[in-house]
């Protein structure tokens, strides 16, 4: 099982925006870009860069801070969420994720992600 905290995931809402020209290309936000490299700072600073990995089939378990609730919904955190997972190597592939669980409770850093294989 691992567990790491990391700050408020943005809405899937607000991770791309799309860029209009000669070709139409949907980018990453910089709302995105700046979480994503906040997310990296949490992952380094609790050592999960020397946590177990999980190569396969896998559960998620994320708790959101309820004080940082808002009008938001739960379930478009959990895409920033997953995506930095694999991206840091903790999953091989979000792809693999059997179940996840979202709900909103105590994280004080703003995300709380429990993960545990599935064997």
């Amino acid at each position: 099982m691992i567990t790491i905290a990391l700050p408020m995931p943005p809405s899937v809402n607000r991770m791309y925006r799309v860029v209009y020209g000669p070709s139409r290309r949907v980018i990453k936000s910089e709302r995105y870009k700046t979480w994503e490299r906040a997310a990296h700072g949490y992952y380094l600073e609790q050592g999960a860069h020397r946590m177990p990995k999980i190569q396969g089939h896998f559960r998620a378990h994320i708790t959101l801070d309820e004080s940082k609730r808002g009008r938001s919904d739960a379930d478009n955190r959990a895409k920033a969420t997953l995506d930095a997972l694999q991206t840091f190597g903790l999953i091989a592939n979000d792809k693999y994720c059997d179940e996840v669980t979202i709900g909103w409770g105590r994280a004080p850093a703003g995300c709380i992600v429990t993960l545990s294989p599935v064997e």
